[in-house]
């Protein structure tokens, strides 16, 4: 497949999914869980001691936002499609007892996967807070994995998410679901965990929707057995556009090596017709990835003059030290959105934070046409 990409994760890795498995934390990027850029534009070269100039398509001024596309929802409305929402649950897992299914309707939701947002702009969502999706086979493991101790044994309750839209899925998994033993047969080998979740994705989205983003998805697996023993495999879909991945755009999963299932699914794709509306910058950098570090470090040179800070670029995931388009909720679902931009995210850290913890980094943002910092929270900086 197009942009298909297999590569080794280290420790620091291990424990941002530790993270995610035992907080059961959904507002973290999946940047931090990919280690490997996608293909880039080709950057341009600056002429030494010249200012760079911003390099874009002639449409700048976006006037679309997501108040044309989401509409009003009458009650009448909304009572059909949540039961229609119902359906499609029952349909995508056919153990979920239709019972529990009690809804709430949220206007816009800004959060990702279990979080809840409220806010006065983004996409309707439909929330099923308390699902009981307990298979016979989910019981018999909970049996074993609880050692003899009846009070660890649960069921499976989970939260989901429906988009009233378009009657897709959007956010599926409990907060604190419990990953295989290490001595559970895994009946799924990791390199199988691709096509599984892609055949989910079909049945979620259709078949026409798989074969339509092929060429548009950078899919990034991750092998967590190799380092946590927990039976768990993680794709990540990340949506691109002119061969430059953005930064928030994507579907995510984890796939249970031994249930043989979808145990976690977010599907963190914004409307695509919004998206197209507001890429509309030049993929081609103006200043270049040796430069925007320049600009970083002169910035902190500037901040603390009287100390060799020592920076040290890190590369852990698929954002970092590579070309994104900046598309945070915040400013796409804006109601008088700017151009998505084009950007460099840098992680790095310095010799204090290395004798801390040598898998301590932070990052920075950089405007990748203008050479602005968009965001960057070190010691006492916050630029965001």
């Amino acid at each position: 497949m197009s942009g298909k990409k297999r590569i080794l994760t280290g420790t620091v890795l291990s424990c941002i999914i530790c993270v995610i498995l035992i907080s059961g934390c959904t507002t973290l990027n999946v940047g931090n869980i990919g280690n490997a850029p996608v293909p880039t534009a080709t950057v341009v070269a600056e002429t030494p001691g010249a200012t760079p100039q911003p390099t874009q398509s002639e449409n700048t001024d976006p006037v679309f936002s997501w108040s044309d596309i989401y509409p009003a929802y009458d009650e009448q409305t909304k009572q059909r499609l949540i039961e229609e929402a119902k359906d499609e649950i029952v349909r995508i897992y056919p153990d979920v007892d239709r019972a529990t299914l009690d809804e709430y309707w949220v206007d816009h939701d800004s959060g990702r996967g279990m979080n809840i947002v409220p806010t006065a702009y983004g996409p309707p969502r439909i929330i099923f807070a308390n699902v009981d999706d307990t298979s016979e086979k989910y019981m018999e493991l909970q049996k074993l994995r609880s050692r003899g101790i009846a009070a660890n044994i649960r069921h499976n309750y989970v939260m989901i998410k429906v988009d009233p839209v378009s009657g897709n899925i959007v956010s599926y998994g409990s907060r604190g679901h419990s990953g295989p033993l290490e001595d559970e047969t895994r009946i799924v080998s990791f390199e199988e965990c691709e096509d599984k979740c892609l055949e989910f994705v079909r049945t979620v989205k259709g078949n026409d929707f798989v074969e339509e983003k092929k060429g548009d998805f950078y899919i990034y697996n991750l092998y967590s057995d190799k380092n946590m023993k927990n039976g768990l495999a993680y794709t990540t879909l990340f949506n691109t556009y002119n061969g430059v991945q953005y930064l928030n755009d994507y579907i995510y999963m984890h796939y249970d090596l031994v249930l043989d299932r979808v145990v976690r699914y977010r599907n963190e794709l914004k409307d695509p017709e919004l998206m197209k509306k507001l890429t509309t910058l030049s993929p081609e950098p103006t200043i270049s990835k040796r430069k925007a570090k320049q600009i970083l470090e002169e910035n902190l040179s500037e901040s603390y003059p009287d100390e060799d800070l020592q920076i040290q670029y890190r590369i852990l995931n698929g954002h970092e030290n590579d070309l994104n388009w900046y598309d945070p909720v915040e400013l796409v679902y804006s109601q008088q959105p700017e151009p998505i931009r084009l950007i460099w995210y840098i992680s790095f850290n310095d010799e204090e934070m290395r004798n801390k913890d040598s898998r301590l980094t932070t990052t920075a943002i950089i405007d990748a046409h203008t050479g602005e910092i968009i965001n960057l929270r070190y010691r006492d900086i916050d630029i965001s």
